[in-house]
């Protein structure tokens, strides 16, 4: 671990990582500053979304907290992990008051808009680390223009456990306020569900079990990931082949039902044929390598690939990937040998494509986009992890 000075802008002075496996070293991550807070999210009643077939909206809600607060601290560089059902996000302490206001409104968006219930807490750097926990911050430089945070330490672990059972102090907290606002520019859900170039796409969570120092077992577990899967441009959920652009009012209803939800009854029937034209516009323009707005569109669709966020690690390694099934299974079968060494717990789920959720800084090459699979992704695969837990608990 590395000690870099105390400022706001820490994050964008630490040193980038340029492979995913080098996520699982300690000497690539840097403790967070101690004026520093977690923002922990996390939709509630996301299994019953699932079930009635609502997950896209489950993702979007989630990068809503992430949107509405970069749109806060820019232009400042901050760290954020997308978790299919919430996220988490790291903050000077500086900023808390406007971040307090922003996700006050994103609750209430998420109720009135999707019916959801989101639950969301800024927690201080220094309670996680008085109650012996760290968090730890790490640059992977995806691509040219997209670094992804990795995050590390217990901490961020703990403050979701403690945000979903409810045990965080009540100040942390953040309640719903209607009359609050937030601003969700960049936004965007504008594709179609994406199949996997392989036939199989899925999301995988693996949390080390006990050990004090877990990054050499994910050492381990990602050169077998990669033996089995093959290397990334192999594995990759998103192809540019497999993009098309969405015109149904079932895809673009989500982004809408944010960018809306304090509108009046004009601009929200003007806004669905605003949002239609736009769509058919950037699909003239990806179809025939258009400039336009000092954008090249024809290279869209390659740095949309580039910049997918389909690994990550927040403690635990989490993954969405494409491949056959004869390679799930040969995955599933190295997993379940770990597990019943106690070295491992895990949770899968198996669809046949991906869902995405889009950040858009730039439409030159600075857009970043959030992938889950299909029909409960992440979220079924942390339910499928909290049972392995729970069997794992009863075991010993």
């Amino acid at each position: 671990m590395n000690c870099l000075p105390l400022t706001d802008d820490f994050y964008k002075s630490i040193p980038p990582v340029h492979s995913f496996e080098a996520l699982a070293d300690s000497s690539s991550y840097v403790s967070l500053p101690p004026d520093w807070c977690l923002v922990s999210a996390d939709v509630m009643n996301s299994t019953t979304a699932i079930r009635k077939g609502n997950y896209k909206a489950v993702n979007t809600v989630g990068v809503s907290v992430i949107a509405a607060t970069l749109n806060v601290l820019r232009p400042a560089e901050i760290p954020y992990i997308f978790g299919g059902d919430g996220a988490l996000v790291c903050i000077p302490e500086s900023s808390v008051g406007t971040v307090r206001t922003a996700l006050a409104a994103t609750l209430a968006m998420a109720v009135e808009s999707f019916g959801l219930i989101l639950r969301a807490a800024i927690i201080p750097a220094s309670y996680l680390r008085s109650l012996g926990h760290e968090i730890l911050v790490a640059r992977h430089q995806v691509s040219t223009h997209y670094v992804q945070c990795a995050l590390f330490g217990g901490g961020p672990e703990v403050a979701e456990s403690m945000l979903k059972t409810g045990s965080l102090p009540e100040e942390y907290l953040i309640s719903p306020d209607r009359n609050a606002s937030a601003d969700y520019t960049g936004l965007e859900c504008r594709w179609r569900e994406v199949p996997s170039p392989s036939g199989e796409t899925v999301a995988i969570i693996i949390k080390a079990a006990r050990q004090a120092d877990p990054l050499p077992l994910y050492q381990e577990i990602v050169r077998a990931i990669g033996d089995i899967y093959g290397d990334a441009d192999l594995c990759r959920p998103v192809t540019e082949e497999k993009l098309r652009m969405a015109l149904s009012s079932r895809v673009l209803r989500n982004e809408l039902r944010i960018k809306t939800w304090k509108e009046g009854l004009f601009r929200r029937l003007v806004q669905p044929l605003a949002l239609r034209a736009t769509v058919v516009l950037g699909w003239f323009l990806m179809k025939f390598g258009l400039r336009f707005n000092d954008a090249d569109w024809g290279t869209y669709k390659k740095d949309l690939v580039a910049n997918t966020d389909f690994r990550k690690f927040d403690g635990s390694i989490r993954l969405v990937l494409s491949g056959s099934k004869s390679q799930r299974e040969g995955l599933q079968k190295y997993l379940l040998r770990l597990r019943e060494q106690n070295e491992i717990v895990f949770g899968l789920h198996i669809s046949d494509s991906a869902l995405m959720t889009c950040l858009v800084e730039q439409r030159q090459s600075v857009h970043f986009h959030f992938v889950d699979a299909a029909g409960g992704g992440y979220a079924s695969a942390a339910r499928a992890l909290k049972e392995s837990e729970e069997e794992a608990s009863i075991e010993n």
